[in-house]
């Protein structure tokens, strides 16, 4: 069907739907009425209760869509389905993720079924739950709201969707129908559903939240694949998801019941069993997986007490158990073990399924445990449980279907976590105690026959299987019943039961331990079983052995043994424990039967017994025959030996026993189990070791070393009688008795094959297989016949063939010993020599030259001595060219090792010459070839390594300078120059640059250096350039040794130089230590950097810093002639021009060397002065050391320049320091001219502004010198320079030149060049501080009037202050204005003024002579008072006191002057005053005086 068609019926269900959907809104929401529906309020109020009862999972919308479905209708013929579609399109159009369709094939919603969606708790199920209806909640449908807010519902005409959002007319929501009329349409949803197949009657439509799409998902996922099991009408169960509004599915899942088939109905017990087969579709394509369930269905009457109102109507209780065959089907979830016709989320750990009329809780997770109604059928599912597992254990008709050991998978052998199903779990254990349900072992038939678990046992399987093989025999069900117990049977006696044999209380295997030795030995099982069941059983008590009490078993014959004749026997453990006899097993059959057969021909030595052949073979073929062995040595003490270990003991016993005849029977028991490989050589030979022989007295001895028989052997043919008979060294013969054939234990051993069974594991030896001992071989030392050489050497050869470590002594009596037959004689091997026809002609013509070649006569020895080549070898005989190549080598080595002569020595380098060629040359050779002393050099006979091979110019100056050895080329006449790469091989050095790396190390001076040959000189420079920076230790030896010829004899590198261009003016000045080039040639120059490196001047730096040493030098021990000197001086002029920096170095040599000639003797330049005629104006009274023109000549004026350079005094103000220290004014100062007194001036200028130290020294000596004389002219005479002072210009207006000691400047016509700073230096004063000080101190030298007052006002112009105040010594000049003149008086004698001439006579008012402005000067310069003191008034008053009489106007004047001046004087004088004017006056009138 391509659309969904409507007919005209499905139109009118539609309108009709419609119409209803309208009355509802209308009735009962009140929607579009203007009266509100009174109930409208209780109804929000019951839509908020169910929004909040709403379950609390997801999944419980499921479980609520397929209980609804469960309980939906179904016309008659039609497979119930309900199929759930996932898909993304959204076909309600409002913009959901996803969509989930439910479809049901049921009959369709009728308007009752419409009305129960739109109200709360009207259910059409409520009532009828005894029709088999499963819903109760009444809130079923409403828990799609916990994924969708808009579930559509199309069934029946009906197109209508419910919203959770309150309708805005009623504010209800949840259960307000809306009229679907747009989206989706019917075409939408047959699209999904699928074109081509019709659509179901209902179609409820879930748009999914965006948050539940992927919890729906997975809800879907996990819908349990037994929610079929219980449910009566649905039978078949679809999940498919769609990504498109197309039918095809992305995935699949598909549910269904195939076929049921009833078994079993027991009316008795109100019970039924039935199988239902389980399918399940996990993919599209996927195959579907099946599980058989056995269902057991069982009625019980409902007790009063479990009575419930919600199941009043029900008066039985059905209880269903599921029980899986196999793995039971699940998607996703873990087992479900609880069902209330749908699953619950209880996992009980039972293997098997309950369903009941459950009460669950309101989220259908779990049964309500603590509801009386639930109890009540718990309680009845132990008896439920118990009626199922006995008819399923003993039912016939269900064994087609399960085995009764499948049937214990039943059992609840796990623990449930629910504590009211615990309980159910441990009334079935209870109940089973007591039932007959348990299969044991008849031991008779296959017949299962069962009984209580509490008297049967289980077995150890091990043991078990040894009781199953031998039951035929009649006697095990008898000897079993005895024991009071039953065996668990087979079917269920195994791990995989454990738990339910466990779970039944069934005794475990472990318990009943010494039950297992009551049986052995009830059962006599030793005797009755075979071999493969006695293997068993041993094998069991092995295993159980430590489970196993020792007394039930201990005295039970349980191990057989085969004694001497054959018998066999069974003896205890408590017997061998004792010792009382040994059994013996070998752990390989063969080996065993083989034993055990000798040991009984041998008559059982030492009590030894063997197992039974047959029981060894089983017991190696059993899989747990280790823990067998183990058991037998550890617990039971059983010999486990083998061949090697039965050998070695017998031997050892037969040692003791010494019986000739069972020695020989053990030999021939040796021989054939070697031939049958049941022992390995190397355990025979250990045998050997400790076994006795017979020998040939027929004496049984132990001996290490035997030979066979002299009449069978060929060592007596080589040796004739036996050698070997020395302390440590015997060899024993052996009995004949060996030789003979023999028959033992039905074996044959021929003639002489035990003796070739002997010597071949070394137990007895002949030639050529005699182990030599470490002794001479005495035959080897005389002349053997042919067929003894040949012999000897087989033997030889045998023993290397087996690889014996030949002895010493014995091998070297055969290589010493002169038995070979040679073309000369009788010769040791070492010495001769077989052509085998590889020999090199070269080296043939070596070895007859050298002479090492002895032929062996190969006719004497019949042409068979090439077939042992190799044993020749090995004694030392030289063969082929190999060898004749190791005897010239070996022939050559010994020449070498000391000297040798020249045709041998090129014969041995072009023996070197060949090997090197033919890659033979050994190492060891070159040793010792270099390691003798057969190469001539200049020193003898020496060892290569080290000596030198030079060309022929270059050997003289080699062995002048090194301790190396030269080759005597010479001697060799050039023969040596083919072999310079042998001579290399040897570690003589050839190559120029081995040479020269050589020369440093070995370097040494002759003696007499002056014997050094131009060559030796070339090789050591050669060697540094050829050297480098590797050659500089080699530079340090030679470099400070004076072995280079130069014009100054020979000088060490470091003194010597070689003249470059343009040298000439140094070379001139003194002679300096030039390499001798006349001597050494131009080819001396080629090796300037050479020269450089060890210390040669070849730079003008250096040749300037020798020709600065050779001056001081020549200096030191002789002066310089006058052409020197001009030499120097012209040299100094040159480098002036070009070599400024090296001209400083020699300046600085002749530095404070006295060279130049002077009137003073030799003095350095810095000590030596030049003379002009400035120097004439002091040479009078200044000893100088002028340079001695006598001696040098004036021409030495021509080079003032280069003198000045070397510090030589030119100029007269650079010699201020000689006047200084040279200066000695004279007596007579008048006597020193203008000139000469300037000249010294210039010299204290000179050195005053010096800014050399020593020149600030120097000028204090000159001025000590100038001022401690009386030298400067003044106009007041000769005076110190202290003393003068320089006339200033500007004092003209003050003064005169006279007034004071001031410079005559006439008389020194050029003084006014000098700077007053000058004069100054030297004291004389300029300052007119200073100047005023020094004028004061000349005022008392002036009697003229006019100078004094000039002085005066000069002073007092420039504000003189006296240094110092002496009033006492001070002096003023009181002029004489009558005479004209005037006269000197102290201080203290005047006074600036005195009132009324009170004082006159006695002091000098110096206001009557001085101007008023100068009085105050006068007064502080010249400590004058400016009234009498207080003093002066007593003493005045005291010579008026003596007198008695005063004048009037005196007294006023005195009285008035006190009176005025009272005040100012201190308290002393006016106390004094007051006592000394003691007298008071007294007027006299007619005098006018007063008296006192």
């Amino acid at each position: 069907m391509d659309s969904y068609i409507c007919t005209s019926s499905q139109n009118n269900n539609a309108i009709a739907a419609k119409l209803h959907i309208e009355d509802i809104r209308k009735r009962k929401f009140s929607i579009g009425e203007s009266c509100p529906n009174p109930l409208t309020e209780d109804l929000q109020n019951a839509v908020a209760n169910l929004s909040s009862e709403l379950y609390t999972k997801d999944v419980h919308f499921l479980m609520e869509l397929i209980q609804n479905a469960e309980d939906n209708e179904y016309l008659a013929g039609v497979k119930p389905t309900l199929e759930f579609v996932l898909t993304t399109a959204d076909i309600t159009g409002i913009g959901a993720l996803a969509t989930l369709l439910v479809f049901n094939n049921e009959v369709g919603f009728s308007k009752t079924n419409i009305d129960s969606l739109c109200g709360i708790g009207r259910s059409t199920k409520r009532g009828q739950r005894h029709q088999g209806f499963i819903g109760e909640k009444g809130i079923g449908f409403k828990s799609v709201f916990l994924v969708s807010g808009l579930p559509h519902v199309f069934s029946n005409g009906y197109q209508i969707r419910f919203s959770e959002i309150p309708n805005p007319d009623c504010a209800i929501g949840y259960i307000v129908p809306e009229w679907v009329s747009t989206n989706p349409t019917y075409s939408d949803i047959q699209a999904i559903y699928g074109s081509g197949k019709a659509l179901p009657n209902t179609v409820i439509i879930l748009p999914l939240k965006p948050k539940k799409v992927e919890a729906v998902k997975k809800q879907l996922s996990e819908i349990h694949p037994e929610v079929l099991l219980f449910l009566n009408k649905i039978k078949r169960l679809s999940i498919r998801e769609t990504s498109s509004k197309t039918c095809i599915a992305d995935s699949i899942s598909a549910v269904s019941i195939s076929t049921e088939t009833n078994l079993v109905s027991l009316k008795t017990q109100g019970a039924n069993c039935r199988v239902v087969h389980l399918s399940v579709q996990e993919e599209v394509d996927a195959t579907e997986t099946t599980c058989h369930y056995y269902v057991w269905r069982q009625g019980f009457p409902v007790k009063p007490n479990n009575m419930v109102d919600a199941r009043k109507d029900i008066k039985e209780w059905v209880i269903s158990l599921a029980f899986p065959s196999g793995e039971r089907l699940k998607r996703g979830t873990s087992s479900t073990g609880v069902f209330a016709f749908l699953p619950t989320a209880m996992v009980t750990n039972f293997p098997f399924i309950i369903q009941g009329d459950f009460i669950l809780s309101s989220s259908r997770e779990t049964i309500l445990l603590d509801n009386k109604w639930n109890s009540g059928i718990l309680d009845q599912v132990p008896c439920s449980f118990c009626s199922a597992f006995n008819a399923f254990m003993k039912c016939t008709l269900t064994e087609k279907y399960f085995s009764v050991a499948q049937v214990l998978h039943f059992l609840p052998c796990q623990v449930c976590p629910y504590k009211e199903l615990n309980t159910v779990r441990q009334f079935i254990m209870i109940l089973l105690q007591e039932e007959c349900i348990v299969p044991y072992e008849t031991f008779v038939d296959e017949k299962i026959v069962f009984c209580k678990p509490t008297n049967v046992i289980r077995v150890l399987p091990e043991f078990r299987k040894i009781m199953r093989c031998i039951k035929e025999h009649g006697v095990l069900s008898h000897a079993i019943s005895a024991q009071g117990k039953f065996v668990l049977h087979n079917s269920v006696d195994c791990k995989e039961y454990d738990d339910s044999c466990n779970f039944l209380k069934v005794a475990p295997a472990g318990i009943c331990n010494d039950w297992y030795g009551k049986c052995i030995q009830a059962c006599n099982l030793t005797c009755r079983t075979s071999t493969e069941e006695y293997v068993d059983l041993l094998c069991f008590l092995a295993e159980k052995w430590r489970f196993i009490p020792l007394r039930s078993v201990n005295s039970i014959p349980l191990f057989k043994h085969i004694t001497w004749n054959g018998e066999i026997k069974s003896c205890s453990l408590q017997a061998i424990k004792q010792e009382r006899l040994k059994i013996h097993i070998v752990w390989e059959p063969q080996e065993h039967a083989w034993l055990n057969k000798w040991n009984q021909v041998m008559g059982c030595p030492y009590d030894c017994f063997f197992f039974p052949d047959t029981l060894v073979a089983a017991l190696v073929g059993c899989e747990r025959q280790y823990n067998l062995k183990q058991w037998f040595i550890k617990h039971v003490g059983l010999v486990v030996t083998t061949v090697s270990k039965y050998c070695s003991q017998l031997g050892n016993f037969l040692e003791t026993k010494k019986d000739p005849k069972l020695v020989v029977l053990f030999s021939h028991f040796m021989y054939h189990t070697w031939l049958r490989n049941y022992i390995r050589e190397r355990e025979i030979c250990n045998v050997f070791h400790f076994m006795p022989v017979v020998d040939e007295c027929g004496n049984v001895i132990l001996c290490k070393n035997t030979l066979v028989p002299a009449s069978v052997s060929k060592w007596i043919k080589l040796f004739g009688s036996n050698p070997f008979t020395k302390a440590n060294c015997k060899y024993v013969e052996l009995g004949v008795v060996y030789a003979e054939a023999a028959e033992f234990a039905g074996e044959c051993t021929p003639a002489n094959e035990l003796l070739q069974f002997f010597k071949k594991h070394g137990k007895t030896s002949d030639l050529p297989d005699i182990i030599p001992q470490d002794m001479a071989l005495q035959v080897a030392s005389s002349q053997l016949t042919c067929e003894e050489a040949l012999m000897l050497l087989a033997w030889i050869q045998n023993l290397r063939a087996k690889k014996y470590g030949l002895p010493m002594r014995f091998i070297q009596s055969i290589q010493n010993g002169k038995w070979v037959k040679t073309s000369s004689g009788f010769n040791t091997p070492s010495q001769c020599f077989l052509c085998d026809g590889t020999e090199v002609s070269t080296l043939l013509e070596m070895g007859r030259t050298l002479k090492v070649l002895s032929d062996i006569d190969e006719a004497y020895y019949m042409d068979r001595i090439r077939a042992y080549k190799d044993e020749l070898i090995f004694i030392g005989m030289r063969i082929g060219s190999d060898d004749m190549y190791q005897l010239i080598s070996d022939h050559l080595k010994h020449l070498a090792s000391s000297s040798m002569s020249k045709p041998f020595a090129i014969l041995l380098l072009r023996f070197i010459k060949y090997s090197n060629h033919q890659n033979k040359l050994d190492e060891d050779f070159l040793k010792s070839v270099k390691a003798g002393k057969w190469l001539k050099t200049n020193q003898g006979y020496l060892t290569p390594p080290g000596t030198v091979y030079l060309m022929p110019d270059m050997v003289d100056g080699f062995v002048q300078i090194t301790d190396l050895h030269v080759v005597d080329r010479r001697y060799y006449e050039n023969q040596l120059d083919c072999y310079e790469e042998e001579l290399k091989f040897l570690g003589v050095v050839i190559d120029l640059e081995d040479v020269y790396k050589q020369i440093p190390e070995h370097f040494q001076f002759p003696k007499d250096l002056s014997i050094l040959t131009k060559n030796s000189v070339f090789l050591l420079l050669g060697c540094i350039q050829h050297l480098g920076l590797a050659g500089n230790n080699f530079v340090q030896k030679i470099k400070d040794q004076p072995w280079m010829k130069t014009s100054s004899g020979f000088k060490c590198p470091s003194e010597s130089l070689l003249p470059g261009l343009n040298w000439d003016h140094l070379l001139n000045i003194v002679p300096l230590p030039v390499v001798d080039e006349e001597y050494y040639g131009s080819k001396i120059g080629s090796y300037r950097t050479e020269l450089e490196a060890i210390g040669v001047v070849v730079d003008i730096n250096g040749a300037c810093k020798i020709l600065s040493f050779t001056l001081k030098s020549t200096l030191s021990s002789s002066s310089l002639t006058s052409p020197n000197v001009f030499s120097l001086l012209k040299c100094i002029r040159c480098m002036n021009k070009i070599m400024q920096t090296q001209l400083l170095d020699i300046i600085s040599c002749l530095s404070g060397e006295k060279w130049l000639k002077t009137c003073h003797g030799y003095k350095s330049a810095p000590e030596s002065i030049l003379f002009d005629q400035k120097w004439g104006t002091v040479s009078k009274f200044v000893d100088l050391p002028f340079i001695d023109e006598a001696f040098s000549g004036l021409s030495i004026h021509s080079y003032k320049c280069e003198l000045n350079m070397l510090g030589i005094v030119i100029n007269f103000s650079e010699g201020a320091h000689f006047v200084a220290r040279g200066l000695k004014l004279p007596r007579e100062t008048s006597s020193l001219a203008p000139e000469g007194a300037l000249s010294l001036l210039q010299c204290a200028t000179s050195l005053k502004k010096s800014c050399k130290s020593a020149d600030h020294s120097t000028f204090k000596i000159l001025l000590n010198k100038l001022t401690g004389s009386k030298w400067l002219k003044t106009h007041m005479g000769y005076r110190f320079p202290q003393e003068c002072i320089l006339f200033n210009p500007d004092w003209e207006c003050y003064l005169t030149p006279n007034d004071g000691p001031f410079i005559d400047e006439k008389f020194y016509v050029t003084l006014s060049s000098l700077e007053k700073e000058d004069l100054k230096a030297i004291g004389v004063k300029v300052d007119i501080e200073e100047a005023c000080n020094l004028i004061s101190h000349a005022l008392t030298s002036h009697v003229q009037t006019s100078a004094v007052r000039r002085i005066y006002r000069f002073l007092y112009k420039f504000n003189w202050n006296p240094q110092m105040q002496d009033t006492h010594s001070s002096q003023l000049w009181i002029p004489d204005q009558q005479m004209g003149k005037g006269k000197w008086v102290e201080n203290w004698h005047c006074v600036l003024h005195d009132q009324n001439n009170l004082f006159d006579g006695r002091l000098h008012a110096l206001d009557k002579y001085y101007e008023k402005e100068l009085l105050p000067f006068l007064s502080r310069a010249f400590g004058v008072c400016e009234v009498p003191s207080p003093y002066d008034f007593l003493d005045i008053w005291n010579i008026w006191e003596a007198s008695h009489q005063v004048s009037t106007a005196k007294l006023s004047s005195f009285l008035g002057q006190i009176s005025e001046n009272w005040e100012n004087w201190d308290s002393d004088a006016r106390s004094i005053l007051k006592r000394q004017c003691t007298m008071l006056p007294a007027a006299n009138i007619l005098q006018e005086q007063f008296s006192l």
